[in-house]
């Protein structure tokens, strides 16, 4: 019997899958019925539920906001864990399709059960994203 890895192991393993853009892994640490929140009045704003759903509607949309060819950054500065729970606070780099450099801070909130993800919030500047992002203002 193989132990599954703890919650602290399956975010950090799920931010190096970010920073890779490792289309493959990232669906290995989320569960199929797992619920991401994203906040805000933006177009990748609300509550995405499944896999399937995230995948569609949060990463794939996120994926062509960013220059494929420009590194994609994940900087941690903290990291709480405690049983199922994980916080997690970090800045985002990149550049857009448009040439922009991007930098914005995060905070995420994770739930990991069986060894997989079943649940993200994310807190972050959503004025800054929608703006530099999607050119909204406001």
């Amino acid at each position: 019997m193989t132990a599954r890895p703890d919650a602290r192991t399956v975010v950090t393993r799920y931010l190096q899958a970010l920073r890779t853009r490792d289309v493959e892994a990232i669906p290995e640490l989320i569960a199929d019925d797992a619920v991401y929140r994203i906040p805000g009045s933006h177009p990748l704003a609300g509550t995405f539920r499944g896999l399937d759903e995230i995948g569609e509607k949060f990463f794939a949309p996120m994926g062509e906001l960013f220059d494929p060819d420009a590194g994609y950054a994940v900087e941690v500065s903290h990291v709480l864990a405690e049983g199922d729970q994980v916080s997690v606070e970090c800045v985002t780099r990149s550049t857009t399709v448009h040439g922009i450099p991007y930098a914005n801070e995060i905070s995420a909130h994770f739930t990991v059960r069986d060894g997989k993800i079943v649940s993200m919030r994310e807190y972050f500047d959503t004025q800054y994203f929608a703006r530099t992002l999607f050119g909204q203002d406001g």
